[in-house]
């Protein structure tokens, strides 16, 4: 896997005023215990990268699309072991030689499915009015799931949100892994998707309008149960081309909003997340 590492420093510190959301589903009845756990973190795959926007990303940065999926997936690495290493170890594939990585993650890929599961959202109010959303199981019969076939996304239009999830086709994957690594956690990044927001024709024509980024993923169980998975997203101004900065701005709100959700706080009102200068 060739690496490709960030030239700024990232910092927790977004700049922007974004509605955040965040959908989950947990599948596990009792707390998901993590602290001081080992979780094997696996990356992106490059055909999992979906945009609308990627001339403009491209032509903004210089970059080849190949070069702007492969900065994205290391910074999602990285911004996720900063976040989660007071909590827990997170061991990553960019830490490995390039070549036993690549060989590793073919395997995992080979026995790996991804399918779309609907999300129905809802909205919360505490203390503030908080905007959240959580996932229900889906009820629609009719609902055809997408998923990959032959290396290609199958699916039918259905204009009803959806977030891509992870399945384990042979366990004996995650039993080689754990023995590898010695995680007894799997936390599987399943897509990234980064569109245009449309809104009326008089926001569109001044160009107000946003942009969102939409981060699928997985937490499994080394015996193969899936404790929790769906979207952590966020938004930046559709003005914003920089991916320097989309990074340092709003990369660390995904991988916060999932932090949360694993670990939350043992009182209400106490933080969750000490926010503080990412370094490099």
């Amino acid at each position: 896997m060739q690496r490709f590492l960030l030239l700024c420093v990232l910092t927790l510190i977004g700049t922007e005023s974004t509605l955040a959301q965040h959908s989950t589903l947990n599948f596990s009845s009792d707390p998901i215990r993590l602290n001081q756990q080992s979780i094997l973190m696996v990356p992106l795959q490059q055909k999992m990268f979906i945009t609308d926007i990627n001339k403009d990303l491209a032509d903004a940065n210089k970059m080849t699309s190949s070069q702007l999926i492969d900065r994205f997936t290391t910074a999602i690495d990285q911004v996720f072991r900063y976040t989660f290493e007071d909590k827990c170890t997170l061991s990553s594939f960019y830490l490995i030689e390039d070549q036993e990585a690549e060989e590793d993650l073919r395997y995992i890929y080979e026995n790996l499915g991804l399918e779309y599961e609907l999300v129905s959202k809802t909205i919360e109010k505490k203390g503030i009015e908080k905007f959240k959303s959580k996932i229900k199981k889906p009820k629609d019969e009719d609902y055809q799931r997408g998923q990959i076939h032959n290396g290609e996304i199958i699916t039918r239009r259905d204009p009803r949100e959806r977030y891509m999830k992870a399945v384990v086709k042979d366990p004996k994957m995650l039993d080689s892994m754990q023995t590898k690594f010695g995680n007894r956690f799997f936390l599987f990044v399943n897509e990234l998707d980064i569109n245009t927001v449309y809104g009326n024709t008089h926001e569109m024509s001044r160009m107000n309008y946003e942009r969102e980024i939409k981060l699928h993923y997985t937490l499994y169980h080394e015996n193969g149960e899936i404790l929790s998975t769906g979207i952590s997203k966020t938004r930046f101004p559709s003005q914003l081309n920089d991916i320097d900065l989309i990074i340092k701005n709003y990369f660390p709100k995904l991988a916060e909003y999932i932090y949360d959700d694993l670990f939350p706080p043992p009182e209400e009102g106490k933080p969750k997340i000490n926010l503080s200068p990412w370094k490099k």
